[in-house]
């Protein structure tokens, strides 16, 4: 029980972890699109490594969970 109750919570903290990095390269590509005017290929890199985790821990979630 004790052991099923951490790996919630890490692959919860997971989620968490990589919502925040996927918004927060989704800020600095508008950014730097709609302010500075240049399109910078780097926060795309981070974009879709994000999405990646993200739907990796929330299979790896839903799967614990059940």
């Amino acid at each position: 029980m004790k052991k099923r109750l951490l790996y919630l919570r890490f692959w919860l903290f997971a989620i968490c972890f990589t919502s925040f990095w996927l918004l927060y390269g989704c800020f600095v590509f508008i950014k730097k699109l709609v302010i500075e005017n240049n399109l910078d290929i780097q926060p795309l890199y981070l974009i879709l490594g994000m999405l990646l985790l993200f739907f990796q821990s929330k299979n790896e979630y839903s799967k614990a969970k059940s």
